[in-house]
């Protein structure tokens, strides 16, 4: 259920309240100067959101460090790693991302639908409706049927690259074709599909809260930011779960072998 999903990740993210509360604070002010530069057109701003976006991801990439060696908190702030793993995982991010929307954007041209995408799909129901009603059944099902199939596909190649990277800081194994088929395979491509769905909806219920307006302009401002953070963290450390499978299962193979050998 993604009810658990959504209980373990405040566990994960309030196990230490005080910093919970400073990343909180931290990204208050993320949001406040992205907000602002967003407004401002200048080669400068641009290169200042490429480094906070880097930073951003970067320290992501340490919640998926932190849960693939099984952690149980919010990690500290390590600037040199998250800087590092932030400017790597910006290009894994990037190079998956184009791959992924220029696959889709094949098989749903055609059709005459956007590129499928079905997190935003989930994310916007009433646009998602009158977008299905308004083509063939024939199209819908096609549209639906192989957009879904490709886009797990490149989503599990992606959260296994950035699983990789966050593992071993090695750009070289985010892009190992070869190798994250071979992790898929040993997490199971079913199982794989169904944890993610269930991260997916998670994440989903998270964005919906904020329909929820509190009648105060801080306080609502700061429960806007309360739920970005616990959408970053759900999708972070459900890369870092699943492969933390990949990692537990090769554990059992490698001791198994001992065991055979002695």
């Amino acid at each position: 259920m993604p009810v658990f999903k959504m209980k373990k990740v405040w566990d994960y993210a309030t196990y230490n309240k005080p910093f919970f509360i400073f990343i909180l604070f931290l990204l208050c002010i993320w949001v406040l100067i992205d907000d602002y530069a967003d407004n401002i057109d200048s080669l400068r701003v641009i290169l200042l959101l490429i480094v906070m976006n880097s930073v951003l991801f970067g320290y992501g990439m340490t919640v998926t460090r932190d849960r693939i060696n099984n952690g149980k908190r919010l990690p500290k702030i390590m600037l040199k790693d998250v800087l590092i793993l932030g400017f790597k995982s910006f290009i894994v991010f990037g190079v998956y991302f184009g791959i992924q929307g220029f696959i889709l954007k094949i098989i749903s041209s055609p059709l005459g639908f956007p590129p499928f995408d079905l997190e935003d799909m989930l994310m916007d129901a009433p646009e998602t409706v009158h977008l299905l009603i308004s083509h063939s059944p024939v199209d819908v099902l096609m549209f639906l049927f192989l957009g879904s199939v490709l886009f797990y596909i490149t989503v599990f190649f992606m959260e296994i690259a950035l699983g990789r990277l966050a593992d071993t800081g090695e750009l070289k194994s985010a892009f190992d074709l070869v190798g994250i088929k071979r992790d898929i395979d040993t997490i199971g491509w079913w199982e794989y599909a169904k944890d993610y769905t269930l991260i997916l909806l998670a994440i989903v219920i998270f964005s919906y809260l904020n329909i929820i307006v509190i009648p105060n302009d801080i306080l609502n401002y700061i429960w806007g930011v309360l739920l970005y953070l616990l959408v970053l963290i759900t999708q972070f450390l459900g890369i870092g779960a699943v492969y933390n499978i990949v990692k537990e299962k090769e554990k059992e193979k490698s001791e198994s072998s001992q065991v055979e050998q002695s």
